[in-house]
């Protein structure tokens, strides 16, 4: 069992200070309780008595008052007794103490519209439960046979996997397959959220946003366009959300057990017209409460957009304006991605060593002249053009894929023996002793001699360049080589504003605003076929390519795809 202080940050909702410290649970505002009640279509309008509403971490029990509310609320409209709602909804946390003030709550809410002391108690011990979400497998009824949750709705835990006791952690990872790498616990409450619920059933919930774009969200965001719908993400970075501040940059998702349709993308700016409550019924109007979305609400600071479909497996969900989302699902509707089999279009990076102080150098006579191969650094690549610097890879590899045999070569081994500790200590060494002396990737020989496009990783702008045959891309470069296309043209779309806007969606700004400018988003920018694009497009691109002008290039991209500007 885990410690008593691992329970209680276990149930609480989220996490500004570290786990360790005492009340660390912060606690939603009502409004936004309201909106994430509304957007879900939890309304006291629709038949709330024979549905299952779920609250999976009730902490102080804001969202649960609103629900048993909005219950109370349904109940009086249809003439149902209240008596009828003992399976209607299931509050639960881990923290004793946090379900115990839910239960209070409740009774007293339910006193407060009208209900004796009996009726309000018994309802309140059957619908609040002291049990671990993610663990208790009494919830199970849900899932097998029981019709599911057509409600899960609230504010999962926020809580890094490192802060919780290692066999606690251990327990959930084995019960849950998006919890990998460094997951947050709330990921292990979503894929339960969507496990529990019913055929139409609905998720809806306010929490961090880092499962959108980073690594660990990955099996997560697969797991939901697999078999779930998108309906509404609305990001609340700027918004007074919650009753303490928070660390966290928090976003509404509403997802459903559906087939993907259309979605709400929007962003609250934190006015105050926010807690006004008319943005909020905009876009719950364009949510449609559940239901077909109806349109674009126009909401003035705050913006929104409706877009046909959703991203596909685990690629990252794009957090951009509303109008820059637009116009990214308008041209992935219309274009095709970079790398294309049917035009031989292809990504890659370079060579990773393992061990570059060893495989690289600048002299020419260290080792067998077939040994050496003119390798190019992304530092290169900085003029716009390649300008060596002299920099060798010390080759172990034959043109077949085979390993070279070093009793052929005996100054490589000579030199590879002199540094074999170091090359012996790398992981892909480990793997396979015999093998020692590779590089942890091949090298595929014929790149070489291949016009390319390079590419640097790491960059404030898109910063193609045109490597002619006769280098080698180190790992810090990726590289583009095409089958159909005129590389100079190609390399005018991708310095373009335009070329460099998918990477923007796509990336995540690192410190100082630098873009990652890796295969996984270079293989979703989107073109046109090569020849959709006329003779004179064409050239212009050229030019604009060969002297690094960007606002050229710009211009003609525009053209190229219809665009009139890329919004900010």
């Amino acid at each position: 069992m885990p410690s008593r202080e691992v329970r209680t940050v276990a149930g609480k909702l989220k996490i500004a200070r570290p786990v360790w410290e005492q009340n660390s649970s912060v606690y939603t505002k009502p409004w936004v309780v309201e909106f994430v009640l509304d957007l879900a279509g939890y309304v006291s309008s629709a038949n709330l008595v024979d549905v299952l509403a779920v609250e999976p971490c009730c902490g102080g029990g804001e969202f649960f008052e609103a629900m048993v509310r909005r219950l109370v609320g349904s109940c009086k409209r249809r003439g149902r007794d209240i008596g009828e709602c003992g399976r209607s909804l299931l509050a639960l946390d881990i923290d004793p103490t946090a379900a115990e003030q839910t239960r209070k709550r409740t009774i007293a809410t339910l006193r407060d519209e009208g209900y004796g002391k009996d009726v309000a108690e018994g309802l309140a011990n059957r619908w609040v439960r002291r049990a671990d979400f993610l663990l208790d497998d009494d919830l199970d009824f849900l899932r097998l046979g029981g019709g599911g949750a057509d409600y899960v709705v609230g504010n999962p835990p926020y809580v890094r996997l490192e802060a919780i006791e290692p066999g606690l952690v251990d327990l959930y990872r084995g019960r849950y397959r998006t919890m990998k790498g460094r997951a947050d616990l709330y990921v292990g409450f979503y894929e339960r959220a969507l496990d529990l619920l019913s055929g139409d059933g609905v998720c809806a919930f306010i929490c961090a946003d880092r499962w959108l774009l980073n690594q660990y969200g990955g099996s997560l965001r697969k797991l939901v366009t697999d078999g779930y719908a998108v309906e509404a993400i609305v990001e609340m970075h700027r918004s007074d959300a919650f009753r303490s501040e928070v660390l966290a940059y928090p976003a509404v998702t509403v997802i459903r057990r559906a087939a993907q349709g259309r979605a709400l993308v929007a962003k609250l700016d934190g006015s105050e017209d926010t807690e006004s409550g008319e943005v909020l019924k905009e876009l719950v109007a364009a949510v449609g409460g559940g239901g077909e979305v109806s349109g674009s609400p126009t909401l003035g600071r705050s913006r929104s957009v409706v877009v046909d479909g959703w991203f596909g497996g685990s690629d990252p969900w794009p957090c951009v304006s509303p109008e820059r989302l637009a116009l990214l699902k308008r041209l992935e509707a219309d274009f095709s991605p970079l790398e294309d089999g049917a035009t031989g279009t292809r990504v890659g990076i370079g060579v990773a060593t393992g061990a570059d102080g060893v495989f690289l150098t600048e002299d020419a006579s260290l080792v067998e002249q077939e040994r050496l191969l003119p390798l190019v650094m992304g530092r290169d690549t900085a003029s716009g053009r390649i300008e060596w610097s002299g920099n060798h890879l010390v080759n172990p590899w034959e043109d077949d894929g085979s390993l070279a045999d070093l009793e052929r070569y005996p100054k490589l081994r000579r030199y590879f023996e002199a540094h074999r500790e170091r090359l012996s200590d790398r992981h892909t060494a480990k793997k396979a002793p015999e093998r020692w002396y590779r590089t942890i990737d091949k090298v595929a020989y014929e790149l070489t001699g291949r016009e390319k496009l390079l590419i640097p990783d790491i960059k404030g702008k898109a910063h193609p360049v045109l490597d002619p045959g006769g280098y080698y891309p180190h790992h810090n470069l990726y590289y583009v080589v095409s089958d159909a296309w005129d590389l100079r043209v190609l390399g005018g779309i991708l310095l373009s504003r335009l070329g460099q806007f998918f990477v923007e969606c796509y990336s995540v700004r690192m410190s100082g605003g630098y873009l990652r400018f890796q295969a996984q988003y270079l293989r979703r920018i989107r073109v046109p076929d090569s020849g959709d694009i006329t003779a004179e497009q064409a050239e212009r691109l050229r030019r604009a390519f060969d002297e690094r002008d960007i606002k050229r290039a710009t211009a003609v991209a525009l053209e190229v795809y219809g665009v009139e500007q890329i919004p900010d």
